[in-house]
């Protein structure tokens, strides 16, 4: 009796594993051809991945998957590794942050990098 139980249990574990892992496949393909619209929608798509991933997989979504080939308006480089912008939508709004969480526009985030390049020079000049 308790063996038939274990083997249903596995069974079911086995199916709903499946059915998540399909998912998630149908949902990278989502986040790959996304078309840079709207960044609250991509940013739903992004935290539902990592929270599918990290729930059944223990996996971190930059583990899983190449984020440079997410589609994005093009981003300074130095921009995007400071701020760990993940894409940036046809308006300008940014999606940044090592949780991906962040939303701004990629002016106001390069214009507060300057601020932190302008403070940093000037306390290098003081010394």
């Amino acid at each position: 009796m308790a063996e038939q139980a274990l083997s249903q249990a596995v069974d079911e574990h086995i199916e709903n594993s499946k059915e998540v892992i399909d998912y998630i496949g149908k949902l990278e393909e989502k986040i790959r051809s996304w078309n840079m619209e709207d960044i609250k929608e991509f940013k739903g798509m992004i935290t539902e991945m990592r929270a599918l991933l990290k729930k059944h997989f223990q996996v971190q979504i930059e583990n899983f998957m190449n984020m440079n080939r997410i589609p994005s308006a093009k981003v300074p480089e130095v921009l995007r590794r400071t701020y760990r912008i993940v894409s940036v939508d046809k308006h300008g709004y940014a999606l940044y942050g090592p949780e991906m969480d962040k939303i701004s526009h990629i002016n106001k985030i390069a214009e507060h990098y300057k601020q932190r390049v302008a403070a940093s020079q000037a306390h290098q000049e003081k010394k």
